[in-house]
């Protein structure tokens, strides 16, 4: 079974956020767009796609998902988007959100960021507040590539800390995970 990784980017803006809106009213919206998707296969480096709707989907679609656990920080957010807008659907699904939930509890800090902290496995950008209300078409190339990087660092910190996490685990544990992250 492959372990795909991934990190979607997507607009956002003040009243338009995850913040004020429920996660399907945000990603079902009009006013939703992927700004890019940052990818790891297994151990493989992670890479990012960007550019219209249909050249993600594409690349997307180019990974062999029917054998692959889904594997991000937050799979009710980005699962949602590979199953609404992508029409993918993994065999497995894998949160390091949720894992990390079960094993510090709700209040301890679930966010990327802490969490990587508590780990001591790096550190997480701040890259994604200078694409605050800004469309693809709004970035200039510079700006996209450090974009780029900061979602290429969110994924290797997603396999990183899952890579941590996942002994504490069992499989029934997991499938349990795989259950609730989306459906």
């Amino acid at each position: 079974m492959n372990l795909i990784t991934l990190d979607f980017e997507t607009y956002y803006d003040t009243a338009f956020s995850l913040s004020r809106l429920t996660t399907e009213e945000y990603v079902r919206s009009p006013e939703f767009e992927m700004i890019g998707v940052g990818i790891k296969v297994n151990g493989a480096p992670s890479y990012w796609v960007s550019g219209p709707r249909e050249t993600i989907v594409s690349e997307l679609k180019k990974l062999p998902w029917s054998d692959s656990m889904l594997l991000c920080h937050n799979t009710q957010f980005d699962g949602a988007i590979l199953a609404w807008v992508c029409h993918i659907y993994p065999h497995t699904y894998l949160d390091t959100l949720c894992m990390a939930r079960a094993l510090h509890g709700v209040e301890a800090g679930g966010s990327l960021a802490k969490l990587v902290e508590r780990y001591e496995l790096g550190e997480k950008g701040t890259e994604v507040i200078n694409a605050k209300g800004k469309r693809l078409a709004d970035f200039q190339p510079d700006e996209l590539h450090r974009y780029s990087q900061y979602c290429i660092n969110d994924v290797e910190l997603t396999y990183k800390l899952f890579c941590k996490m996942a002994h504490h685990f069992s499989a029934q544990e997991i499938k349990l995970i795989d259950l609730t992250s989306i459906s």
